[in-house]
């Protein structure tokens, strides 16, 4: 069986010697880029399954080419930024990032991340299309499209597991646990930060296409799509 491909994006060769060590020494096979032109190249050339993208990578940078990449494939995107850059998990999940990590990175936790973007995008059960529909809402699992009245939302991968989850009942409270594996996070991953980011984004989306006020956070328990009134 072949191992899964990653692509690590960086025009620091110490860093990618470092992230391609972790990998390998972890049974992933590692393709290299060092700017964007070269990590879109490869990426079209050698489908990874999982990409670790610097920001601070030239012209095209990070956030450009995750935004390019998100136009065609939903393939895992974590994002690396140096800690003293001015930047936050929102911006990196507004360009469609499905994870985002600070430098320095331990081994541990940078195969943790891969793994379970892996595992997430691996044993998701193939389910029948169906159609979900609450307020003025529509989720087609088959199209993966969210619907505002007649008005299409674009979604990230995480923003649509988040909304396909929330939206199969709608006025249930499901427990941060249960988001998280729904949106393949883990438990290093999915800060409470974090998680209200990815439903805030979404919330914003959906009012800013004319939608409902939804996706409300229940203190100490998880998130509901319909609030209470």
């Amino acid at each position: 069986m072949q191992r899964e491909l990653v692509l690590v994006v960086d025009d620091n060769v110490d860093i990618r010697h470092f992230v391609r060590a972790s990998l390998e020494s972890e049974g992933f096979r590692v393709a290299e880029a060092i700017d964007g032109e070269s990590a879109l190249t490869t990426f079209a050339e050698r489908k990874p399954a999982v990409i670790i993208l610097d920001l601070s990578i030239g012209q095209p940078d990070g956030f450009e080419v995750c935004r390019e990449i998100r136009k065609s494939s939903n393939t895992p995107i974590i994002m690396l930024t140096n800690r003293g850059e001015e930047v936050d998990e929102a911006m990196c999940l507004a360009a469609g990032a499905d994870d985002y990590i600070t430098k320095p990175v331990s081994s541990r936790i940078l195969n943790l991340r891969v793994t379970t973007q892996l595992r997430h995008r691996n044993v998701k059960p193939v389910q029948a299309a169906a159609i979900y529909e609450a307020e003025n809402l529509t989720l087609n699992t088959e199209s993966r499209e969210l619907l505002v009245g007649s008005e299409r939302v674009t979604l990230t991968k995480t923003e649509y597991d988040l909304i396909h989850l929330l939206m199969e009942q709608p006025t249930r409270v499901f427990t941060r646990e249960q988001v998280i594996e729904a949106i393949g996070g883990s438990v290093e991953y999915s800060s409470d930060h974090l998680l209200d980011t990815h439903a805030s984004r979404l919330r914003l989306k959906i009012k800013g296409a004319g939608g409902p006020r939804v996706i409300s956070a229940i203190r100490g328990v998880g998130y509901r799509l319909i609030p209470l009134q």
